[in-house]
């Protein structure tokens, strides 16, 4: 019995609020307020968000006094969610002023309301203009059409125009020329200012909207009509923009990327160069929405009003002076994520800091700025729904930077960490290859002293006592460097000193040699058994070759910031193949390996027989 009970009272609910919702509005006033709503694309209904208090000044009487407060207790009673009252402070916000002539040469206007940055924030602040400029303006004349030009001034917006046929005559007519008209205050016009000054009128303004959604078809069907176009694309003005804007973009780009590529050989700054393409880049950013607004605004303004011009001043200054503001904070987005990169080596924490830069720095920025304007009024109230929306389009924006940035850095991880496997890889091999070459070069050592020891040893056994020595030495020196690569110049030449005495005792006086080294280079570090090669090379394809004497020049002088080793003899000429056929490729690996292409090795012939081996002064 209680579940039914309980069943009963959620019935009866549901069904009061589906009879609320279901329930129609009338057509007076909402279809009225639907076409004053939707008559002007820039200005919606605009109402005062704030109590008005009224003073009046210039030269008035007593009994306009007293129609004026008569005129404001009637507005008051059909405005539910602000009051309206003289003004009992000196900060009146709505000033009735008497005037004897035209505020301005040829004005047009005889009001003015002010409101906060966004129209459809509300009014704050108005100025209601009285002439009385000959004595056809008399006072009876001029108090019949208070109330309405007071009235006029509670509600923002028009009625279409022109007007439609049959239209009824309205304080919401569009208003050519002075306003001091004689339009009285009927009772549809009191019914829109009352409904739009009743609670919740915004819930049931979007209800409105759907019920009567033909007039809002009726207004844009009137707009199309007006705008002395017979093309198709009058229909859709945003299909023609979209791909000259899209042509204008890519230009853009195309622009930007040859910029950057040509001025980062020249300008080596970071925060230089990244200052020359973000201005670049918001030129272009400027020039491309003063198009899209200005080109849709000339497809779009109807025929009536066409004397607006397709590239308006207006649009250039506005879009300009935001380019320029954003500007610094470019920079400044550009710093934060520099220092992120710098000091954030997590990839969730690169992603998560990119994603507070992006959405709540700036959102701040905007929180700060909202709260120095509205300081003054104190009216926070209105502004929160712009700026929740605001904090929604920023979270998104940050949320899909950071998804971008997450997976850039992750691919950037990877490239980095392939790179670090490939370069481990590749010093291994160098290593490896240099073991190699190394241990090619000691076993030739051996082949050719025990062919000369044997050679020696029937015939002369102190001679022969004397190389093996020597060749103790040399293998001492090789055992003494086994896992280096480098020694200094000195200690090479004393190994290759060491050699030539060994084939000196075979040779004879068949051989002689010299020795020149600048003593600046004693110390100099080369790769290990880089000369010995060379001389070996002499002893075997031009001394051995050489039925007189024979002689070898070593000399290792520096040439600017090279360093030359040459090695000549007087044996036969180099043939063709010397790299391949007179053991040399092991010195030009060598060379390979640890210089890469910064070093040279080339032979001659002429004018004397020789091989130069070029190395640069550091590794």
């Amino acid at each position: 019995m209680k579940k039914l009970h309980y069943f009963l009272v959620f019935l009866i609910i549901g069904t009061t609020c589906f009879s609320q919702e279901t329930k129609k509005l009338p057509d007076v006033p909402w279809k009225d307020i639907v076409e004053i709503n939707n008559n002007n694309d820039y200005q919606k209904i605009t109402k005062w968000d704030k109590d008005i208090y009224v003073s009046i000044e210039g030269k008035y009487s007593q009994e306009d006094s007293l129609t004026i407060t008569e005129i404001l207790k009637r507005l008051d009673a059909l405005t539910a969610t602000i009051s309206i009252q003289f003004a009992k402070s000196e900060h009146p916000n709505f000033k009735i002023k008497y005037l004897d002539k035209q505020l301005k040469e040829g004005n047009s206007y005889t009001t003015s309301r002010y409101g906060n940055q966004f129209a459809d924030q509300g009014y704050t602040s108005c100025e209601l203009y009285i002439y009385k400029i000959d004595e056809t303006d008399s006072d009876l004349n001029i108090r019949k059409s208070l109330e309405s030009r007071i009235a006029r001034m509670l509600v923002g917006g028009y009625f279409t125009y022109p007007p439609t046929a049959g239209k009824r005559n309205s304080i919401f007519n569009p208003i050519n020329g002075l306003s001091n008209n004689k339009i009285p205050l009927d009772e549809k016009d009191q019914a829109i200012i009352k409904e739009v000054y009743k609670i919740g009128f915004e819930k049931r303004l979007a209800k409105a909207e759907k019920q009567f959604n033909y007039v809002i078809k009726y207004i844009e069907d009137h707009k199309i009509s007006t705008r002395d176009r017979n093309l198709w694309w009058v229909k859709n003005p945003i299909a023609v923009i979209f791909l000259p804007a899209l042509i204008l973009a890519l230009l853009g780009l195309f622009i930007i990327n040859g910029i950057n590529k040509s001025i980062g050989i020249k300008i080596k700054k970071d925060w230089l160069h990244f200052g020359v393409i973000a201005a670049v880049t918001l030129l272009f950013a400027d020039l491309l929405i003063v198009f899209c607004v200005s080109f849709y605004d000339f497809l779009t303004i109807p025929g009536y009003d066409r004397g607006v011009r397709i590239v308006r001043n207006d649009s250039i200054l506005s879009t300009s002076a935001l380019m320029l503001i954003l500007f610094p904070f470019l920079y400044l987005f550009r710093f934060i994520e520099f220092k992120i990169q710098k000091a954030a080596k997590n990839i969730y924490t690169k992603t998560t800091l990119i994603f507070i830069s992006t959405g709540f720095l700036p959102f701040v920025c905007v929180l700060f700025i909202f709260f120095i304007e509205r300081y003054d009024t104190k009216n926070y109230q209105d502004g929160y729904l712009s700026l929740s929306e605001m904090f929604l389009f920023l979270m998104t924006i940050a949320l899909l930077r950071a998804l971008i940035g997450y997976f850039i850095f992750k691919e950037r991880n990877l490239i980095i960490e392939n790179e670090t496997k490939l370069a481990n890889l590749r010093e291994l091999k160098a290593k490896a290859e240099l073991k190699s070459l190394q241990s090619q070069i000691n076993p030739h050592f051996l082949y050719n002293s025990l062919n000369s020891i044997a050679s020696l040893a029937p015939i002369d056994a102190q001679k022969t006592q004397k190389m093996a020595h020597s060749l103790s030495d040399l293998f001492k020196y090789s055992i003494n460097r086994k896992d280096k690569k480098t020694s200094t110049v000195h200690d090479e030449v004393e190994m290759v000193k060491t050699y030539l005495d060994i084939e000196k005792i075979r040779f004879g006086d068949r051989l002689q040699f010299t020795v020149a080294v600048d003593q600046d280079l004693e110390n100099h570090k080369i790769p290990l058994f880089l000369i010995q090669p060379l001389v070996e090379n002499a002893v075997k394809h031009g001394i051995s070759k050489n039925e007189g004497v024979g002689t070898i020049d070593l000399k290792i002088a520096k040439e600017q910031k090279e360093i030359t080793i040459s090695v000549s003899d007087n044996g036969p000429d180099f043939p063709e193949g010397l790299l391949s056929g007179h053991g040399l490729q092991t010195v030009f690996d060598l060379l390979r390996l640890t210089y890469g292409d910064k070093a040279a090795l080339n032979w001659t012939n002429t004018p004397k027989k020789m091989i130069i081996i070029s190395i640069p002064e550091f590794i």
